[in-house]
């Protein structure tokens, strides 16, 4: 009987363990028709890391629609791996959410979008280095994609890139 108790507590244990397992955030919903794009296979691929594993905030409601490890980077970039998500929100509201998570970080505006980084000063941020860029998707992305990115998520404005240590 004695066997029987303990087994239960570590099944309930590995249970609560797995359940306390939350990814960082959801993939996007690939629409209809668009289920063979290169956007689609993108979100199919993206490897998305429990939250916990990343120590930057997520954006509340923001999906991904790729990510890239450090190995399929091209030769010679140096950096961390990324996951780009995109959300409804405007640039403003994502650019404040941000600055209100990351107190202390560094921060900067290069040319269209706004990036917040660990340690880096407000004129550059190396790619060792966590950080996340927002960019107006408006001004980031080329008309075709804008247009997919629209129909994946209604609305959508804004593209967020968060480079994390994969600890």
């Amino acid at each position: 009987m004695k066997f029987f108790l303990q087994l239960a507590i570590v099944v309930a244990g590995l249970t609560s363990a797995m359940l306390a397992a939350e990814s960082y955030a959801p993939k996007a919903t690939i629409p209809a028709g668009m289920e063979e794009s290169y956007l689609a296979e993108g979100i199919r691929q993206a490897a998305i890391p429990e939250i916990d594993q990343v120590g930057i905030p997520v954006y509340p409601g923001a999906v991904v629609i790729r990510s890239y490890a450090v190995a399929e980077r091209p030769a010679g970039y140096a950096g961390l791996p990324v996951m780009e998500l995109i959300s409804a929100d405007d640039y403003d509201a994502v650019v404040a959410f941000y600055k209100k998570n990351l107190p202390g970080w560094g921060e900067a505006e290069l040319m269209s979008a706004y990036y917040c980084a660990e340690q880096g000063n407000i004129n550059f941020f190396t790619p060792e280095e966590p950080h996340v860029g927002v960019h107006r998707m408006a001004n980031y992305f080329r008309e075709a994609e804008r247009e997919m990115l629209q129909r994946v998520l209604p609305g959508a404005k804004t593209l967020i890139k968060v480079f994390y240590s994969d600890r």
